[in-house]
């Protein structure tokens, strides 16, 4: 399935942020029927590329998109994930026109962007793909996300969204309940309605969107919305949540 099948297939693309930086993990979601996960750089994770590439072995063997989301707009970090071979890439608090082009500029080789161009990296297979090849599929391949974080980034939506090369625009939540004055309030109806029209700007522009949401009903919620890509909760939080409640149901057998 290439890049545009993935992104506007029929039902919401599903999938958590990994902070676990174990194949098994990775291995373990493909098998729970994910979609995707999402390494998460920017709060925890993997640190570098030795700690990547089992991740990326792991997705790539089960069928699972693999993507990470970057610790900001960072060259360098853009450009070692994308060599290594990563699905796709969340780049968070992107405020304006200028910071969306510059994480094309780094994502992409040219005619799009000025992606640092190695022949030899794993992506292109150690120059075992024809460079010609590798270049086109690179930039055909690679999902670029941006993250809106912030009222700057709300207020610049319409000419963020604009960008060339730009495959979802996700919203975060959090981030943005903080930056709007209602900090953690993420269903408080101010910044509900916000996040509703920064989705259908998006839509307007022929642009899909992403969220993070923790909850079912958020789900339902915000696919209803047309929502195409959700981050649904994180792998070390499913997991809490289970053992608290795999210890409740015995606790009652416990003397």
């Amino acid at each position: 399935m290439d890049k545009n099948q993935w992104i506007n297939s029929k039902k919401a693309l599903l999938g958590p942020f990994v902070r676990i930086t174990k194949p098994e993990i990775v291995e373990m979601l493909a098998m729970a029927g994910f979609d995707f996960g999402v390494v998460d750089l920017e709060h925890g994770g993997a640190a570098n590329m030795h700690e990547m590439y089992p991740l990326i072995l792991a997705a790539e063997n089960k069928g699972i998109k693999l993507l990470a989301r970057t610790p900001g707009l960072n060259e360098m970090y853009i450009k070692w994930l994308l060599d290594l071979g990563i699905g796709g890439l969340q780049i968070p608090h992107i405020k304006t026109k200028q910071d969306a082009e510059k994480a094309i500029e780094y994502s992409k080789f040219k005619p799009v962007g000025e992606r640092g161009l190695c022949r030899f990296v794993r992506a292109a297979e150690f120059s075992n793909i024809p460079k010609e090849e590798y270049i086109k599929n690179a930039n055909d391949k690679s999902i670029i996300i941006l993250q809106i974080e912030g009222t700057e980034g709300a207020k610049n939506i319409e000419e963020i969204a604009s960008v060339e090369g730009v495959d979802i625009i996700f919203v975060g939540p959090y981030d943005l309940s903080q930056s709007m004055g209602l900090t953690g309030q993420i269903w408080h109806p101010d910044v509900a309605k916000e996040i509703t029209r920064i989705i259908e700007i998006c839509k307007g522009k022929g642009v899909a969107t992403g969220i993070f949401t923790d909850t079912p009903e958020g789900v339902k919620h915000w696919s209803d919305l047309g929502v195409k890509y959700i981050n649904y909760r994180i792998d070390t939080e499913m997991f809490f949540d289970f053992a608290k409640k795999s210890k409740a149901e015995v606790n009652k057998f416990l003397i």
